[in-house]
């Protein structure tokens, strides 16, 4: 797994683009919704300074993926759970997809986890949206967005302690100069994209 290096950047913006289109008749103006399976996550990380070691550090780190072709796992340091997620939380049952999983191994009969707390399946991030309170068994119905779209399997962990998303870079036409003082370096603003490959 290629991880972004630990530089922690001065603001982490996470949002989701969502794969949704409208389409409205000209004769009624009432609209038709289309939906694919194609939201991802777009991420936007920028430090107001970092010193020569971390601008060295993360300058080599965006070469060696080159251009759109490499991908790197990208945490959201601004980012923390509110929620317990007591437990050792897997995939409950196989032929799971959309934005609901039933997860087991949480702790018995408790909120387990809150809206907007976050965790990574396989290579993707998922935001939940709603609570998720677990029964008599530790069993818990986790509803998400964006949505899975590569079947899990059964036993497969849920990531939550520092979950991170798989990322391409934006426009590598547009990465830093990484131009400085001696001391280091000002206003530097990396994007990425979710690479769902």
């Amino acid at each position: 797994m290629n991880l972004f290096p630990d530089i922690e950047p001065t603001r982490s913006g996470f949002t989701i683009s969502f794969a949704t289109k409208p389409m409205l008749s000209p004769y009624n103006r009432v609209e038709e919704i289309w939906e694919e399976p194609g939201d991802k996550w777009h991420i936007s990380l920028r430090w107001a300074f970092m010193t020569k070691a971390e601008g060295r550090r993360l300058r080599a780190h965006l070469l060696a993926l080159r251009g759109h072709s490499g991908v790197t796992f990208i945490e959201d340091t601004a980012h923390s759970n509110e929620g317990s997620w007591n437990g050792t939380p897997v995939v409950h049952g196989s032929n799971q997809y959309g934005v609901q999983l039933t997860a087991r191994g949480f702790a018995a009969s408790q909120t387990v986890a809150k809206a907007g707390d976050r965790f990574q399946l396989g290579n993707r991030l998922h935001e939940l949206t709603e609570d998720a309170v677990s029964n008599a068994s530790g069993i818990v119905t986790l509803n998400f967005q964006p949505e899975i779209i590569t079947l899990p399997l059964d036993g497969d962990f849920l990531i939550h302690n520092r979950p991170r998303v798989r990322a391409m870079l934006k426009d590598p036409d547009k990465l830093p100069s990484f131009s400085g003082t001696k001391a280091g370096f000002r206003n530097i603003q990396v994007d990425f994209q979710e690479a769902l490959r």
